[in-house]
C-alpha cells in the first residue's frame, strides 16, 4: 500500500505542476470535466478512479489558492471519495462544515464517508464525535449573530430608557428579554470563537492506513497505549508534532502517538 501511495503522490504532484500556471476558471473547468468523465467511466473502475484523482487534485489547487467555500470543499470531498481517498474526503467535508455548519448536504456526505470506516465492534475508540446539537436548531453564521447581538443590545437600552420614563411593566419585560437574547448571542459567539481557535491550534488529522496502533511515545520502542488498532478514516486532533511522529487525540479523549506517514491532512 505504501508503494501505491507513493506512485499516486508522484502522479498528483505532476498534475499539480501542470495546473499551477492556469487561471482559476480553467482549473475549475478541468476539475469538473474530469469528475464528469469519471462518472461516465464507472464501468471501468481503474480509468474512473484516475479521472476522480485528477478532479481531486484540481480542486486541491483551487483550495491552495484560497478559494474556500462550502461547495468547493464538498466537490473536493466527493472527488476524493470516488478516487478511493477516504481520509481526504473526510477532511474536505469537515473543512466545508467549518465554513458552513448548517450545510445538510455536507453533513450527509460526511456521515456517508464515516460509514465507510471500519470501526472496532467491541470498542468506542476511534469513533467519530457525536453531534450534540439538536437537528432542528438552525445554524446562524457568526456575522449574523454579531449583528443580532448589536440590535438586541441597543433595543434593551432603548426599552430600558422608555421604561425609566414611563414606568410601564411591559417595557421592562421587553428590555429584560432583549438583554437575555443579547447574553445568549454573546455566549454563542464566544463558544464559536473558542471552537475556531481550537481548530487552528489543533487541526484535524485522519488516519490514512489500517491497523495503526496508538503508542505511548514517539517511536516503535514505546508500547501501544491500546490494543485496539485504528483504521483508515479515523479522525483525530493534532496535539503535537515531533520529528516523524504526531501526538493525536481521538474524539473520546484518548491520546497517543502515531507515525506521521500514516496520517492525512487537508491538501490546501
Amino acid at each position: 500500500m505504501a508503494g501505491t501511495s507513493c506512485v499516486i503522490v508522484l502522479l498528483l504532484g505532476t498534475l499539480s505542476s501542470a495546473l499551477e500556471g492556469q487561471a482559476d476558471d480553467a482549473v475549475l473547468q478541468q476539475a469538473e470535466s474530469a469528475f464528469v468523465q469519471g462518472l461516465q467511466l464507472r464501468s471501468q473502475p481503474g480509468a474512473a478512479r484516475k479521472m476522480f484523482q485528477e478532479a481531486a487534485q484540481a480542486y486541491a489547487v483551487l483550495l491552495e489558492r484560497g478559494r474556500h467555500n462550502a461547495a468547493l470543499f464538498r466537490n473536493s470531498g466527493n472527488a476524493s471519495l470516488l478516487a478511493g481517498d477516504l481520509p481526504q474526503a473526510i477532511l474536505a467535508y469537515r473543512a466545508g462544515l467549518q465554513l458552513s455548519p448548517g450545510n445538510r448536504a455536507l453533513q450527509r456526505s460526511l456521515n456517508f464517508a464515516r460509514a465507510q470506516v471500519a470501526y472496532p465492534d467491541a470498542s468506542a475508540i476511534g469513533r467519530p464525535p457525536s453531534e450534540q446539537r439538536p437537528p432542528w436548531l438552525p445554524h446562524i453564521a457568526s456575522t449574523w449573530q454579531l449583528l443580532m447581538a448589536f440590535i438586541t443590545y441597543a433595543s434593551a437600552w432603548f426599552l430600558l430608557t422608555r421604561w425609566w420614563l414611563r414606568r410601564r411593566g411591559q417595557l421592562l419585560f421587553a428590555a429584560l428579554v432583549s438583554a437575555g437574547l443579547t447574553a445568549c448571542l454573546v455566549v454563542s459567539l464566544t463558544l464559536q470563537y473558542q471552537q475556531n481557535r481550537q481548530h487552528l491550534l489543533h487541526p484535524v488529522v485522519v488516519i490514512s492506513d489500517d491497523v495503526v496502533l496508538l503508542r505511548t511515545g514517539n517511536g516503535l520502542v514505546y508500547p501501544p497505549r491500546y490494543e485496539t488498532p485504528l483504521n483508515r478514516g479515523v479522525e483525530a486532533r493534532l496535539l503535537y508534532e515531533r520529528g516523524q511522529w504526531l501526538q493525536i487525540e481521538l474524539s473520546g479523549g484518548q491520546a497517543g502517538w502515531v507515525p506521521a506517514e500514516y496520517t492525512s491532512r487537508l491538501r490546501e
